[in-house]
């Protein structure tokens, strides 16, 4: 077919070419294909259920549902009539893997090939994947009768509105600043960037968008104390109503009960224990005792941390401090280079080479950049190789732009590494995203510390995705792994920009021929350093709150009670009044309920994976060709643990985090 959208994983999706026309074409055969070519493997595999006549067919309608799906995704912000239509198959495609995985004949297809002597004889990649599909028919209802089916889908269409409905009322309009005076303090590109904002709002003035971004400007360089409260109270109010079905209390306490009922229909205890099922921190007895254990080593430094901003408060005269003080406070004692300083060092050509040569070195990766078809001009397409094979496609949509949500910072699997049935590679493609801040034409976009971190995380997911050798789409979908364990590779590699001597390595002469020094790179890092434990502690205590939630959801507990003792338990800052933090807690509708945790449990133990490379080197071939054996390889085939121990060699420990941050 000609269709843009429905071509092979060698060709390059021609993003130009792509009307909302061919595209709902595209969408409308990718389900039909899916529907029909599963009821003809049913049928046809009757007599006998094979590996390539069954789980590679199925495998390849999958990969071509989702691969439709994902290469349309960057086209979302076009236009109303757009997303409504990517929405809309978004929604259609989820019900159809909801259909595939309840329905009982596939079901007892993969079951008699699992125990059938043939099955028992196949290798550990194929075994495992017939594990995975079994425990996925298990989730999804196929082995209930047709009145618990019934409740399945019922309760399936009650969470699907109610995560809507969170997402929907989390959307707060900006806040419109007109006197310049307010904004004192905030570097001049920020301003610029809001300006521009109100331009495009039809208002005048500085438009200040109620998202993290804007806000985390705001609370470190506002000297306006009332406009840091005014932002901070506005961030804070974000999915809090009077209206019940506009208040998202509403919407997280009935959901957490709703993913309960489906738990138990399932035969899980919880929702919480089905979660951890899928992942690879363990038990729900391990993952809470990792959180309490990390609770009682953070407690005591937080809170030595809240006495020291205290004592800040009262030295600069501002009383009892606020939430909308500490950033600020923290800034304005800082010396040595700012991390706004830092920024002119690390533009983003250059820091898009440092991954090249990154990739390159360590895992002997060429990301060649080719002039191929894309959503948008910034975007920065490569051709994928290694040993002179060709593996795939990487897309590099760093900046803001039109049409491309704020604060996209994410990684999507556009296609997943596999050979067919006719034993023909199909090869790997993946998008990264990040919210860089637009610039003038002609000036490269800068990247601060926390810019470079999102991109070096989101590079890792990158990097894991395309180096699973394995052979088919679900062994090699690294989203199996789990949350947290997609999560480790991307903190992993976010600990190359903490090693001063690499930031200073991968830094760009400035105008003046000036250069980043070892000493200021060491002073800069040294001080976010010091902030680490404060970030720490607010992970943890969302952690504690999402663990309490989704583990006893019918205790009678408000949202109120949970976060408080959450943060109480690592000494985290109490809550205000009008602070109502799992309000927008959208995490909890995205795919980590029951899982924030991930995000914790990955960065302690990437400290561990990161001491081999600080003991060989950080760009070490040797090193990375181990990472990429022990962990990458087997995508989703084998449980992380076993690879994390293989890459050291030992079992893993929390003792580097720990130092690191000076609990230890």
């Amino acid at each position: 077919m000609d269709n843009p959208l429905l071509q092979n994983s060698h060709t390059p999706v021609d993003y130009p070419s792509i009307t909302l026309q061919n595209m709902q074409a595209a969408f409308d055969h990718a389900l039909l294909a899916h529907e029909q070519g599963i009821l003809r493997i049913i049928r046809d595999q009757q007599a006998m259920p094979t590996w390539d006549d069954m789980v590679l067919a199925v495998d390849g309608l999958d990969a071509q549902l989702l691969a439709v799906l994902y290469a349309a995704s960057p086209l979302l912000g076009r236009d109303d009539s757009w997303a409504n239509a990517i929405i809309d198959f978004f929604g259609k495609a989820t019900e159809r893997f909801d259909r595939k995985f309840a329905n009982s004949a596939l079901q007892a297809l993969y079951e008699r090939l699992a125990n059938s002597a043939i099955g028992k004889q196949l290798d550990a990649q194929k075994r495992a994947t017939l594990r995975w599909h079994l425990d996925k028919f298990n989730a999804n209802g196929a082995l209930l009768d047709a009145a618990g089916k019934l409740r399945l889908a019922e309760l399936q269409a009650q969470i699907g509105k109610a995560r809507d409905a969170f997402r929907h009322n989390v959307s707060r309009p900006g806040l419109s600043v007109t006197d310049e005076a307010e904004l004192s303090g905030i570097p001049q590109r920020v301003r610029d960037e809001w300006a521009a904002r109100a331009q495009e709002a039809g208002a005048s003035g500085w438009l200040i968008a109620c998202e993290s971004v804007a806000t985390e400007d705001v609370l470190k360089h506002a000297a306006s104390r009332p406009l840091r409260e005014r932002v901070y109270r506005a961030y804070h109010a974000r999915g809090v109503s009077d209206d019940p079905t506009q208040d998202n209390r509403v919407h997280l306490q009935q959901l957490a009960k709703w993913l309960e009922e489906k738990a138990r229909l399932l035969g899980f205890a919880s929702h919480l224990e089905q979660s951890l099922h899928t992942k690879s921190a363990g038990s729900v007895a391990q993952v809470r005792s990792f959180l309490h254990d990390l609770a009682d080593q953070l407690r005591p430094a937080m809170l030595q941390w809240r006495a020291q901003v205290e004592r800040q408060a009262s030295a600069a005269g501002l009383g009892k401090v606020q939430p909308w003080d500490i950033a600020y406070l923290q800034a304005a004692t800082s010396t040595g280079i700012s991390t706004e300083a830092l920024r002119e060092y690390f533009p983003l050509n250059a820091v898009v080479i440092a991954l090249q040569q990154l990739a390159e070195q360590l895992l002997g990766l060429e990301l060649r950049a080719r002039p191929l078809p894309v959503w948008h001009a910034s975007v920065q397409p490569f051709e994928v190789w290694q040993d002179n094979a060709f593996i795939g496609f990487l897309y590099l949509d760093a900046v803001q732009h039109d049409g491309k949500q704020p604060e996209s910072v994410f990684t999507t699997y556009m296609r997943n590494r596999r050979v067919d049935a006719e034993g023909i590679y199909q090869a790997a493609s993946v998008v990264i995203y990040s919210d860089v801040p637009p610039v003038l034409p002609g000036d490269q976009p800068l990247l601060d510390h926390l810019a470079l971190r999102k991109l070096f995380h989101e590079f890792g997911h990158a990097l894991h995705h395309l180096l699973v050798r394995t052979t088919n789409h679900v062994a090699s979908n690294v989203t199996e792994l789990g949350t947290d364990g997609v999560e480790l590779v991307g903190k992993l590699f976010e600990r190359w920009v903490w090693d001063a001597d690499y930031l200073v390595a991968i830094s760009a002469q400035q105008r003046d021929g000036s250069q980043l020094t070892r000493a200021r790179a060491d002073e800069c890092l040294r001080r976010l350093r010091q902030q680490s434990v404060e970030e720490a502690a607010r992970d943890l205590s969302l952690a504690l709150f999402d663990l309490d939630l989704h583990g006893s959801p019918d205790d009678g507990r408000s949202l109120e009670q949970r976060l408080s003792d959450a943060r109480e338990r690592c000494g985290y800052w109490p809550l205000a009044d009008f602070e109502h933090p799992a309000h927008a807690f959208d995490h909890l509708v995205n795919g980590y309920d029951a899982g924030y945790y991930a995000y914790l449990w990955s960065d302690v133990y990437a400290f561990d994976l990161f001491t081999r490379f600080a003991a060989e080197g950080l760009l070490n071939r040797g090193t990375g060709r181990a990472l990429q054996e022990t962990l990458f390889a087997p995508g989703a085939s084998r449980p992380l643990h076993q690879g994390m121990e293989a890459f050291l060699g030992r079992q893993p420990s929390q003792a580097p985090y720990l130092h690191w941050h000076g609990l230890k």
